[in-house]
């Protein structure tokens, strides 16, 4: 195998991978109100737990019910259990988690 000191001249392949160099898609309010009509934007994650609260309200509240459902996650995990793997489609119609395994669909 052999090596080569010489430094070698990257502006060429510099045109090719610069992000300056590709437009990016202007994000107008009609793209991003399309995004979420339909089927919406779907992201895969892991479900550490559901929570309800009394209000959809407040930095604090937000956080308490974080810290609970990490608290039961560590719980369950020193047990051996795993986090269950999810789907999660948000749209207009409103947020869906759908499990990955066996395709049970539960709308919040």
């Amino acid at each position: 195998m052999a090596f080569s000191t010489r430094q070698s001249d990257n502006r060429s392949n510099k045109s090719l991978f610069s992000p300056s160099l590709r437009p990016a898609p202007e994000k107008t309010d009609e793209y991003l109100l399309a995004r979420f009509q339909g089927d919406g934007v779907r992201y895969k994650a892991k479900l550490i737990g559901i929570d309800y609260v009394p209000e959809a309200r407040g930095d604090k509240m937000s956080q308490d019910s974080m810290m609970k459902l990490k608290g039961m996650a560590i719980a369950s995990r020193s047990q051996g259990k795993h986090k269950q793997r999810i789907w999660v489609n948000i749209s207009m119609s409103g947020i869906k988690i759908i499990d990955e395994k066996t395709g049970v669909r539960t709308t919040v």
